[in-house]
This record gives structure tokens, C-alpha cells and sequence, in this order.
């Protein structure tokens, strides 16, 4: 998927694009194993960060949550959102999910390769 970044420097404004992420393994949370999971970072500011997360079919990532908010947007693919109690949501992209922080759940039973497009919105420092 192609990403364009648009930058500022005084009045001018340039655009980064590029063609491919830059896919990472992600291969752990917490210790715990993720499965056919890759991220590439986009952009990292002092109160976000923004992300690429794809999971392949087959694919599960672990229970988790962050202590950030969590804008996710399924682009594409299908499978389940899994939530402590149990509760299972089916979903196929597009859709979009808003976890407040400390929300816990889980991505698994992908059945389609799934895209998700994730901003983490941190909370302002004290002091």
C-alpha cells in the first residue's frame, strides 16, 4: 500500500512517499508469540505514533491493550476480534475500532490477509 506523508518546513510542504512499508517482524507482545504478524511504523510525533500492523491468514495476535488510545481502521480482511469475557466479533474490513486505553483484546481466526491502519494517541505528560 502506497503512503504519503506531507511534511512542513517554513512555508513549503513536501510530500514523502513511498511506495511499499517497510515491513517488520513482529514476532512477540509481552513475551507472549504473535503469528504472522508484520508492522511498519509510519510516523512518530511527541503524542502519536502512527502505524501499519498485517496480519496474514492464519495469522493471531495475542490478548493485549495499550496504555494509549488506540485508533484502529481494519482496511481489509476478515477474522475475529476476541474480548476478555470471551465475546466474539466478527469483522471484515472496512471498519473501524476505537479502543480506550487499557482496553484489552485479541486479533485471531484471520481468515483473509488483514490490513489495519493504527494511530496511538498518548496521554499529555504532567508536569
Amino acid at each position: 500500500m502506497k503512503t504519503t506523508v506531507f511534511e512542513l518546513d517554513g512555508d513549503a510542504v513536501s510530500a514523502r512517499v513511498t511506495p511499499e512499508p517497510s515491513w517488520q517482524p513482529f514476532d512477540e507482545w509481552d513475551g507472549q508469540p504473535l503469528t504472522n504478524v508484520q508492522m511498519a511504523e509510519l510516523l512518530e510525533v511527541p503524542r502519536a505514533e502512527l502505524q501499519l500492523v498485517q496480519l496474514r491468514a492464519g495469522g493471531h495476535f495475542v490478548m493485549h491493550s495499550s496504555p494509549d488510545l488506540a485508533f484502529c481502521q481494519v482496511v481489509r480482511g476478515r477474522g475475529v476480534l476476541r474480548l476478555p469475557g470471551g465475546e466474539r466479533l466478527p469483522f471484515e474490513g472496512p471498519e473501524l475500532y476505537v479502543f480506550q486505553p487499557g482496553t484489552r483484546h485479541e486479533w485471531t481466526d484471520i481468515e483473509l490477509d488483514t490490513l489495519l491502519s493504527v494511530c496511538l494517541v498518548r496521554r499529555p505528560s504532567d508536569g
